[in-house]
């Protein structure tokens, strides 16, 4: 096959404003408008309770292929178990048993919306409503980008690649799919943000359909910026835990929300790397030569910031250089921690709040003693987080109550793909409560004592952790109980089967005397590196470049998806080729979510070249057994 002429007529096609890709928005519209948030629901009033079985967008899937021309469709079955589980899609095109098989995952299940039911961080607009920016080259809607637009992206280019040969679904002759290069077989999971639990049984229930694939194409990565290509090597991995702080019968100098901070400060050192050894120190080191292809990724420190909306004067946590910041984003491990309160996927809050209630003397001046609070917290601001201290009203008599915020981004960036190089406001808030307010329940601040009331009735401060938005804004929980989730993201080198472990023994070993710390691990998956040593990897390198019409650069993903090592060995060891159809702006998982045109389209164009070139890669591919 021609792959001049293929990519030209290819560019024509997988065009933004072609009737093809107008037609696949059109799917896209429609799949955006189901409700297929895999975890977390119940977000508003009126929400749905329990998340949804994933019929009605398995059943859109199943036309989406059948329109394209898949055929041999199914809807499995998953097996029984303690567990939730929903189905995975299958469909296949065969065009010869001797020809290679490639296969092509995505994922359909989403994100929970993380808004109220005004959807105000969704500019107003219900996340299930796919709208356009002015010159649409950006759509927003939850899945948009994670994972619908891997699922478009993969229908796109097996569209385009038979109407190339001149294979109409109308009129399925065997000599005009006989002029596809490939076996396409496609995998579309409804079980992804929940962490793909029987991802890998389903597959065996299956053997027989993935028996003769060659290489597995994965369309859920990001790009390292908008309309450049990235092949991802690498993944991090994930360790969750949700922890709930209680206090013991007896008195007690600090409350349960001071001991759950204290604690959670424990987990970075003073320059904020991870302060769990075990698991910093099983970080696989980055050679030299992967220093100096990261040096080659055209991006640059500002739009790094830019991307996960930092404000001008956050600082990083890391140098100020390109390599460093990427390198922290994709091969280092690090610690996350959100409220246990709030309704989230994997992202970091971009503004932590708490609430400190003083006893203070009997006429205390309380806008001295705020001025003195805010001083000393400042000069604990080390890397310069938006800082605001205001009165709560009504403080009450003998008491002096104020808000403290800390603000680092106009935005909640997902954690994985950003994480590692910027501070954490809900880390940063706690270490400062922890520098505030000792063990033993002394204030650290010089001079206080003229405003404080003795500490002979109890604690002499209280926190109550506080809903904070990036606007300043705060609200308490409804619930008072001292409870976080800490998530670490995994750099490769580690085992996840271990981490939990080594997580829940730091945490309890630094809890304070007279609480108990109750820890329930949730999900864990493992980190991903691949070599590119197998003769696939050239062959979409080139593909990427015709693709998006520049060269492709190695690259990795600081995100977790658990299930790719896994698979590949699931499958055989076939090689996984990780491919982005969507860009850094895209904000998966946060508010806001949308799709770059740009890299659906470059990701598009890019396997479908892929498709016609791949046989060159496998010379002596799976041969098919039809029986």
């Amino acid at each position: 096959m021609n792959t001049e002429g293929l990519a030209e007529s290819l560019r024509a096609s997988i065009n933004n404003g072609s009737t093809l890709v107008q037609w696949h928005l059109d799917y896209l519209e429609k799949m955006v408008a189901i409700d297929s948030r895999s975890f977390n629901v119940n977000e508003f009033a009126g929400d749905r309770k329990t998340p949804t079985d994933m019929q009605e967008i398995l059943q859109l899937t199943r036309e989406y292929l059948e329109a394209i021309g898949f055929v041999n469709i199914k809807i499995n079955r998953p097996p029984p178990g303690p567990e939730r589980s929903t189905p995975i899609i299958m469909a296949e095109l065969i065009a010869g048993k001797d020809k290679p098989t490639l296969l092509m995952y995505a994922h359909l299940d989403k994100q929970p919306y993380m808004d109220d039911e005004k959807f105000r961080k969704w500019a107003g607009v219900a996340p299930t409503q796919l709208r356009w920016n002015a010159d649409r080259t950006r759509a927003y809607g939850r899945g948009a980008a994670d994972d619908l637009s891997g699922v478009i992206a993969i229908g796109m280019s097996v569209h385009a690649m038979l109407e190339h040969i001149g294979f109409s679904p109308g009129d399925p002759g065997k000599n005009a799919l006989a002029k596809m290069p490939c076996n396409i077989k496609a995998l579309f999971e409804t079980e992804e943000e929940s962490g793909s639990h029987t991802l890998i049984k389903q597959i065996e229930q299956n053997q027989e359909f993935f028996a003769d694939c060659d290489c597995v194409i994965i369309t859920d990565v990001v790009n390292p910026a908008q309309g450049v290509p990235g092949l991802t090597t690498s993944l991090r991995g994930i360790a969750q835990a949700d922890v709930v702080m209680r206090e013991k019968a007896g008195p007690h100098k600090i409350d349960a929300q001071t001991a759950l901070y204290k604690t959670l400060a424990s987990l970075c050192h003073a320059n904020r790397s991870l302060a769990i050894e075990e698991i910093a120190n099983a970080d696989a080191p980055v050679t030299p030569e992967e220093m100096a292809k990261l040096a080659l990724i055209p991006i640059t420190v500002a739009e790094l910031r830019e991307t996960a909306g930092l404000l001008p004067a956050t600082r990083l946590t890391v140098p100020d250089d390109k390599v460093e910041v990427i390198k922290a984003q994709l091969r280092k491990s690090y610690a996350n921690v959100r409220p246990g309160h709030r309704v989230a996927g994997g992202v970091i809050f971009g503004a932590a709040g708490a609430c400190l209630t003083f006893r203070v003397q009997a006429g205390a001046d309380r806008s001295k003693l705020k001025n003195l609070l805010r001083e000393t917290l400042a000069g604990w601001n080390t890397y310069d987080l938006d800082l605001e201290l205001t009165e709560a009203e009504p403080s009450g008599a003998g008491q002096a109550s104020f808000n403290l915020t800390l603000t680092s981004a106009h935005n909640d960036p997902h954690s994985g793909v950003h994480g590692g190089p910027f501070p954490i406001p809900e880390i940063e808030l706690a270490r400062m409560i922890d520098q505030l307010i000792g063990d033993d329940g002394e204030i650290n601040v010089r001079g206080i004592g003229q405003f404080l009331a003795d500490g002979k009735n109890g604690p002499m401060t209280k926190v109550r952790g506080l809903h904070a938005e990036h606007d300043g804004s705060t609200r308490p929980f409804a619930d008072p109980t001292a409870k976080a989730q800490v998530e670490i993201r995994l750099a490769p080198g580690n085992d996840e089967n271990k981490v939990g472990e080594r997580l829940k023994e730091h945490l309890t070993k630094n809890a304070p005397a007279g609480f108990t710390l109750e820890i329930k691990e949730d999900k864990a998956g493992p980190p991903w590196i691949t070599g590119i040593d197998h003769p696939v990897f050239p062959v979409i390198l080139e593909a990427l470049e015709s693709g998006y019409g520049q060269k492709a650069c190695l690259y990795g993903c600081g995100g977790s998806i658990p299930f790719v090592g896994k698979l590949t060995k699931a499958l055989g060891g076939i090689p996984p080729l990780c491919l982005a159809p969507y860009d850094p702006a895209c904000k998966m998982h946060e508010p806001g979510e949308s799709l770059s045109m740009p890299d659906l389209l470059g990701c598009a164009r890019s396997i479908a070249i892929f498709i016609a070139t791949a046989p060159k890669a496998f010379p002596n591919p799976h041969i098919r057994d039809d029986g």
